[in-house]
């Protein structure tokens, strides 16, 4: 058996280029034998992928665009050809495209496919799945507004959380015509838990497109442009201020606990990143001139609010009303003799034209009237405050009961006088009278 081995590798050794050479020129001869005799082949080539344009057609002319489209589309092709051209080809020599020259109006088409190559002996003879489905509209760009819509974002105690901002404002959307006149906004959606004792930005959230009748729309058919988003959360101190008021043109001897009034609010809440607030305890309405009280009459006032601070609240006037239980009111004629004109300048003199003030309304709690005299009442005008040259005048004067720190007087009262030079300025100073009829 040993000796058959040796011999059998000795003929294998013997003239082995030969042998290698004929087996190379026997390819070569069925190579050749091959084309000859055999030229035409027939191959299938898989996952062909499929291209779309509308460049240079009549829906490009006529302002369309490509809205739904299945971008991962492949096909797979059935060719023949020459054997030396088509031999070695793959999905990479084979082009397949879309046939859009029969689309002029917007719709959904079910299109051909068609398939090319760079070999002259190429021929397709199949091409699965033969069509693929198109969608064309109209496309629109508009420009929409942007809400924000946080759930879960809150403010710590004793803190307030403003009004988010976002920015943008807007965001553009470009797509389908139909589908575009069917937006209404967008909402940036922050589903972030927190519980905020300063204010807070974040980027961190998702964008949604809303229909006008509040639906979510599918935003895949649509481009959207926008700058990056952000939100910011701003939280304000919260501080309750008590509504006040002062009286004004009140004799220094006039008692102000006596007149009960009500507020038709007490207080409101301010919220204001300002610190400061936190210190204040009151919100001073204005004035209320003593005069114009009578009891029956209310008194509105608006709520100013510093720059930086808001009210949650929604109170914009604040009403003043008085409480006329147990007061009355009394009309009396002031003599002559109690109309004062004080701190006249040394230079002048002021001759008084009026004699009396009649019919002055005097309001006060109803046992102190009962016993109140027009001799308690004194009318007066301070020329201190008035720089007035020669001639007559004409001014409301303020009237009060020096001794009765209970009543007061409504409405406003003339005395006419009249002021000329002194002719002496270091004389006394005096103010006469003359008969004319009293006012």
């Amino acid at each position: 058996m040993e000796k058959r081995r040796m011999r059998l590798g000795k003929i294998l050794k013997r003239d082995f280029p030969m042998k290698v050479g004929a087996v190379v020129i026997a390819i070569i001869i069925w190579f050749a034998l091959s084309i000859t005799m055999f030229p035409t082949v027939f191959m299938t080539i898989k996952d062909v992928p499929v291209t779309i344009s509308l460049e240079g057609t009549t829906a490009e002319a006529q302002g369309l665009a490509i809205t739904e489209f299945n971008e991962d589309t492949k096909v797979e092709v059935s060719i023949s050809g020459m054997r030396y051209e088509i031999g070695s080809f793959t999905e990479d020599d084979l082009k397949a495209t879309v046939d859009m020259s029969g689309v002029t109006q917007a719709g959904t088409y079910d299109l051909n496919i068609n398939v090319t190559s760079s070999a002259a002996s190429c021929s397709v003879t199949k091409i699965t799945p033969s069509t693929v489905r198109v969608k064309v509209d109209y496309i629109k760009q508009v420009t929409i507004p942007l809400q924000v819509r946080a759930t879960s974002v809150s403010a710590e105690d004793g803190y307030s959380l403003g009004d988010a901002v976002v920015t943008p404002e807007t965001i553009t959307v470009r797509g389908p015509e139909k589908l575009v006149d069917s937006l209404g906004y967008a909402v940036f959606a922050v589903d972030q838990k927190k519980k905020l004792s300063e204010t807070y930005t974040t980027s961190d959230g998702k964008l949604y497109l809303y229909s006008n009748d509040n639906s979510l729309i599918d935003d895949s058919s649509f481009e959207l442009d926008y700058d990056p988003i952000s939100v910011t959360f701003p939280v304000y101190f919260m501080k309750t201020l008590k509504f006040s008021f002062d009286y004004q043109g009140a004799p220094d001897n006039f008692d102000t606990d006596i007149l009960k009034y009500k507020l038709s609010q007490d207080s409101i809440d301010v919220m204001t990143a300002n610190e400061s607030v936190l210190n204040q305890d009151v919100l001073h309405l204005g004035y209320i001139n003593l005069s114009d009280i009578n009891l029956e009459k209310s008194f509105t006032f608006d709520v100013n609010l510093d720059s930086g601070v808001s009210s949650p609240s929604g109170i914009r006037t604040v009403t003043v009303t008085f409480d006329p239980t147990g007061f009355v009111s009394k009309q009396f004629t002031i003599p002559e003799s109690n109309i004062k004109m004080i701190n006249v300048p040394a230079n002048r003199t002021a001759e008084l034209s009026t004699k009396a003030i009649s019919e002055v309304t005097i309001y006060g709690p109803a046992d102190v009237m009962e016993t109140l005299t027009a001799d308690d009442l004194i009318a007066e005008f301070d020329m201190q405050s008035t720089v007035l040259e020669n001639g007559t005048y004409t001014r409301n004067v303020r009237i009060y009961a020096p001794q009765v720190d209970t009543v007061w007087c409504y409405g406003n009262y003339e005395i006419m006088f009249t002021v000329s030079e002194r002719s002496d300025p270091t004389a006394a100073q005096t103010v006469t009278t003359t008969t004319t009829t009293a006012r």
